[in-house]
């Protein structure tokens, strides 16, 4: 037995050996075909950018995601004259063709690679593998067919995008943040309000955050509405609270500073924080006293940033404090804004 043990591992790590040696002799390889596909395609790829260039070599299969990564990389960073250069050029080469196979992949770089090359291309005949890509499993893949699509027809893909958006809780808010600016406004506006009205009370305060990036003035009116139902969900006055940015709705955050549930207790303080009038700072005092940490210090931090307030009249609020939990957290807020302070004297001077 102790023979055969001693066999059977010494056979294991030759095989692991091997399997090491043979993964990085692949990797050189790859690198070395890497190097030739950019020594060969990157003055090609930069001379047509000024003159349609003659007897262009085949692109192999072995080229093409190395040819896509580098065309991509330099259709990202030119403008709209040099794109077209770079488009004329993709077709002289038949990268449509390759993307549309590439699109059917397993391998998930190759399959990224594909989307974002049918996207910057706007290759109309790619919609129908996209729009099944916007179904995958993998967030990176269904997102990256989302830009893609609304890249070749917004028109078409908002309706796909506002559906996925509401089914899908693992799309990264600046990734879509990015696709409704290449949208523009006009188109994503109205699509993203009928989504909210559509859209089960769970997912609406997702959808209410991506609205307020791009038109922080139509947020406003849904945010008003919100404040006035009784039974409104928690997540959702949150999400109010946060992207409230006008005074006119003090009175309703006031009242929410009083709410059964401490969670809204701590986003109304913060709301308070940021528009809060001199007047606020009686309720802020009174809410030093809850019983809950964070409230008291999202309390706190608002209270320090009321218009006018400084460090003397901290001071005096904090010394005429009769609970001491109050005076801590006061005490500690100071202490956390002082030394704010100090950093940023130390990085001036």
């Amino acid at each position: 037995m102790a023979f055969w043990t001693g066999a059977t591992v010494l056979g294991l790590t030759g095989a692991l050996l091997l399997w090491f040696i043979f993964l990085r002799l692949w990797l050189l390889a790859r690198q070395k075909q890497r190097n030739r596909t950019l020594q060969r395609w990157r003055p090609l790829l930069m001379s047509s950018l000024y003159q349609q260039p003659e007897g262009l070599p085949p692109l192999s299969r072995f080229d093409l995601p190395h040819m896509f990564e580098l065309w991509n990389h330099l259709y990202d960073s030119l403008d709209d004259e040099a794109r077209n250069s770079l488009s004329w050029m993709a077709g002289q080469v038949h990268m449509p063709a390759a993307v549309s196979r590439m699109l059917r992949r397993k391998d998930f770089y190759a399959c990224h690679l594909a989307i974002r090359t049918a996207g910057n291309l706007r290759l109309a005949s790619a919609w129908d593998a996209l729009r099944e890509l916007l179904a995958s499993g993998s967030p990176a893949l269904s997102i990256a067919a989302a830009r893609a699509l609304t890249q070749i027809d917004t028109l078409r893909a908002m309706p796909l995008l506002m559906h996925s958006l509401i089914g899908r809780t693992d799309w990264h808010p600046g990734a879509v943040t990015e696709i409704f600016h290449i949208a523009g406004a006009g188109q994503v506006v109205p699509n993203l309000l009928q989504a909210i009205l559509d859209a089960p009370v769970d997912k609406t305060w997702q959808l209410i955050r991506q609205l307020a990036e791009i038109a922080p003035d139509e947020t406003q009116l849904i945010v008003s509405s919100v404040f006035t139902r009784p039974d409104a969900d928690v997540k959702l006055l949150n999400t109010c609270l946060d992207v409230l940015n006008t005074p006119e709705e003090l009175e309703k955050v006031r009242l929410l500073t009083r709410h059964d549930n401490w969670h809204v207790r701590v986003h109304a303080a913060k709301a308070l924080g940021r528009l809060g009038a001199r007047e606020d700072g009686a309720l802020l005092e009174n809410m030093l006293g809850d019983g809950q940490w964070w409230v008291r210090y999202r309390a706190a931090q608002a209270l320090s940033r009321l218009p006018g307030m400084n460090t003397g009249e901290l001071l005096h609020i904090k010394d005429t404090q009769t609970d001491r939990d109050a005076r801590d957290m006061l005490h500690q807020v100071m202490a956390e804004q002082a030394l704010r302070e100090s950093d940023l004297a130390a990085q001036h001077g």
